[in-house]
């Protein structure tokens, strides 16, 4: 299951960070944007292990319970079924919290469109660089891609472009004390009431 300890390796990456900034312990902006720019660069693969991850307990599930992981949304206990002490707990809070771990990324790209000056051009920098399914060989091909989307830039103000793009979503993800972020935070981490 080397996809699992893929995505476990990767969620726990992301905890380490969050415990970080959570004790106050300041990231300096280089080891930020460096671990988020790791983090992007990974998302492929990372999204590509869960999947396969999710489909590998769907497997399991319907084979022990007769019914689906996706069907069962996060509290396998409101369907009826006991996992405590089994390996399917233990894997099943791995797939879950790595799938919420993804939730959180799509949700501060999703913040970042929102930017009322550049948003739309950073997402698309952003999403063609990191999160499109097929990835492009080069910077020049994400330029030709971008152009036939409407956005003339040259290559070397995609660069600068993708630069601001990932300073906007490294703000996002892990400078959430931060006053300014605090709004764009509120829409997708809503307050419990």
């Amino acid at each position: 299951m080397p996809a699992r300890k893929k995505a476990d390796k990767a969620a726990e990456e992301l905890k380490r960070f969050a415990e970080k900034s959570a004790t106050g312990t300041e990231l300096s902006p280089e080891e930020r944007l460096h671990n988020t720019k790791l983090l992007l660069r990974s998302y492929r693969r990372v999204a590509y292990s869960i999947k396969i991850s999710e489909e590998e307990l769907n497997l399991r599930f319907e084979a022990d319970h007769g019914t689906m992981l996706s069907t069962l949304e996060v509290n396998a206990e409101l369907a009826g079924m006991d996992l405590t002490n089994t390996k399917l707990e233990s894997y099943t809070r791995a797939v879950i919290r790595s799938k919420q771990m993804l939730g959180i990324i799509h949700r501060a790209l999703e913040a970042v469109r929102q930017d009322p000056d550049r948003g739309e051009l950073m997402y698309q920098v952003l999403y063609l660089t990191y999160f499109s399914p097929r990835k492009h060989k080069n910077g020049q091909s994400i330029v030709e891609a971008l152009e036939e989307m409407g956005f003339r830039i040259a290559l070397s103000t995609y660069y600068s472009q993708l630069d601001a793009a990932v300073k906007a979503i490294d703000r996002i993800l892990w400078g959430y004390t931060a006053r300014d972020c605090m709004e764009i935070l509120d829409q997708f981490l809503p307050q419990q009431k």
